[in-house]
């Protein structure tokens, strides 16, 4: 099965999406209307409600980027984990807990969290609900970075 996602006919779209060879631009709109996003994954039967995955709207080839936002005291249908890539989750907004490999941390605004292809996750929302950005990319794969991979012209 493929596990191909894509917005919902429900769902808000982005506004003044633009591609070209070298760039791809979208508004998503206010971080507060993020919740308006809805997601499928026909293969899956699954339904994302609140979730922006950005690999395919931007022509992402080294990365995948998603915005997630949890209604208070929720968490994830399943636990899972990846084969190949590592995840990063930036906390924008809201509390809540990531159980990884069988240990909870504790988030709050302002938290990162990095978590291993294997470790097994399941994310839950606080009574605050919560709102993260997860990046997503091949464990292993960062060459170069910042200054080591950048040419000032």
């Amino acid at each position: 099965m493929a596990f191909e996602v894509s917005l919902t006919t429900d769902s808000k779209k982005p506004e003044n999406l633009t591609q070209s060879e070298n760039v791809s631009f979208a508004d998503l709109g206010e971080f507060s209307s993020l919740g308006q996003y809805i997601m499928e994954c026909p293969d899956a039967k699954l339904t994302m409600k609140s979730k922006l995955f950005l690999k395919d709207l931007l022509k992402l080839t080294g990365l995948e980027i998603s915005f997630g936002v949890m209604e208070p005291n929720n968490k994830w249908p399943f636990a899972h984990r990846h084969k190949n890539n590592e995840e990063l989750y930036l906390v924008l907004s809201g509390n809540g807990v990531m159980e990884a490999d069988g240990k909870e941390y504790d988030l709050k605004e302002g938290s990162v969290m990095r978590v291993a292809p294997a470790a097994v996750r399941r994310l839950s929302s606080g009574d605050r609900g919560l709102t993260y950005i997860c990046i997503q990319t091949r464990k292993d794969s960062l060459e170069g970075y910042t200054m080591t991979d950048a040419e000032i012209l």
